[in-house]
């Protein structure tokens, strides 16, 4: 069970780390990062590549603009509403998932389906906890307006649809391949 969880904390970091090695060179000479830069905050791209892992995972980010007469609230996915970002990023949280359920089953010599069902949802139990600090490591605030991870999406989606069901498939996959 604890390399259930363990290989959760894994995937998240490897998929964080996986997406700013593919997106930070674009988020850096973004149009948001440069206004975010503008006003004072040097140094927020890998918050911004977070925003980008969230988004694969379906999560949008919401983003809160306090500036009279423009300002409002917005929720956008970046890879879905840009062309600066690979669509392949939507592939790397499951395949993750899915080989950090398979690893645990292997760990575990699981050879049963009930051993699957248990080892794969335990990912989840290492995937949710850095899902929730991230939503909060990730978001920028400028003055009175901010931008981030969107809390239950991230929470749902993120933190536990996506561990639950590819963690629990790559496990009885794994149980299945013996």
């Amino acid at each position: 069970m604890a390399t259930a969880v363990g290989s959760g904390s894994a995937v998240y970091v490897l998929g964080y780390v996986l997406t700013y090695l593919s997106s930070s060179t674009s988020i850096q000479e973004s149009d948001l990062n440069q206004i975010i830069e503008a006003f004072g905050k040097d140094g927020v791209v890998w918050k911004l590549v977070g925003w980008v892992f969230y988004n694969a995972h379906g999560v949008t980010t919401t983003i809160t603009l306090d500036i009279p007469l423009i300002g409002g609230t917005d929720v956008v996915n970046s890879i879905a509403q840009g062309d600066a970002l690979s669509a392949l990023l939507y592939v790397v949280p499951p395949v993750l998932l899915l080989g950090a359920g398979l690893f645990a089953a292997r760990m575990a010599d699981a050879d049963e389906l009930g051993d699957a069902l248990v080892l794969g949802p335990a990912v989840a139990g290492g995937y949710l906890p850095l899902v929730l600090v991230g939503v909060f490591l990730f978001t920028v605030t400028v003055d009175t307006s901010s931008g981030g991870p969107t809390l239950l999406p991230a929470v749902g989606l993120a933190g536990l649809v996506y561990p639950l069901v590819f963690g629990t498939v790559g496990a009885v996959v794994a149980v299945l391949w013996r």
